[in-house]
């Protein structure tokens, strides 16, 4: 018995031995404006602690790349020397992509609740990323919303990322323990 889809196993964290399939999958789902090199992906792991890859059948076929971070210290595209702030207020979902084996399987779903899992136990209040390519309507779908006036710093990284970026936000409920 043959399968079309692959069976999704499970969400895991992201080591330096995964970085070349994320690659793959970058290049499987961004125009060349967009691909970032390896050093910029090693940069953002060592630094970060909250990337997680989803394998199925045994391979990495998608990825989430997030930082905790403040908004004055967002990354911009092909950064490979950015240090996370000493306070962070919020996770930075960076990058993520499925790769097209897994796509319509849930697994943006599933990554995306890792990094809000990481968000609360680190008591990070809000999720934030940069939605391009028009992706604003896939991320409204997973809650977040556009940012209508975002601070200078972050009008001037947005510029990094094309003309169509958006900056989007997810506030998170923390339980009173866990507020900072």
């Amino acid at each position: 018995m043959s399968h079309s889809h692959p069976t999704f196993h499970h969400i895991r964290p992201m080591c330096a031995a995964d970085l070349r399939a994320v690659m793959t999958i970058q290049a499987a789902c961004y125009p060349q404006e967009y691909l970032e090199p390896p050093a910029s992906f090693a940069n953002k792991l060592i630094n970060g602690s909250t990337c997680w890859v989803a394998e199925a059948e045994g391979q990495v076929a998608a990825y989430l790349v997030a930082l905790p971070t403040h908004e004055t210290a967002l990354p911009a595209l092909h950064a490979d020397d950015w240090q996370p702030p000493a306070h962070p207020t919020l996770l930075y979902l960076h990058d993520m992509a499925v790769g097209p084996a897994l796509r319509g399987m849930g697994v943006a779903h599933s990554l995306l609740d890792a990094a809000r899992r990481a968000a609360r136990q680190r008591g990070l209040a809000e999720l934030a990323l940069v939605a391009v390519q028009g992706s604003v309507p896939f991320w409204a779908r997973h809650g977040f919303v556009v940012d209508p006036a975002p601070a200078a710093w972050v009008r001037a990284k947005l510029t990094t990322f094309g003309g169509d970026a958006r900056y989007m936000t997810q506030p998170l409920i923390l339980e009173a323990h866990q507020v900072p």
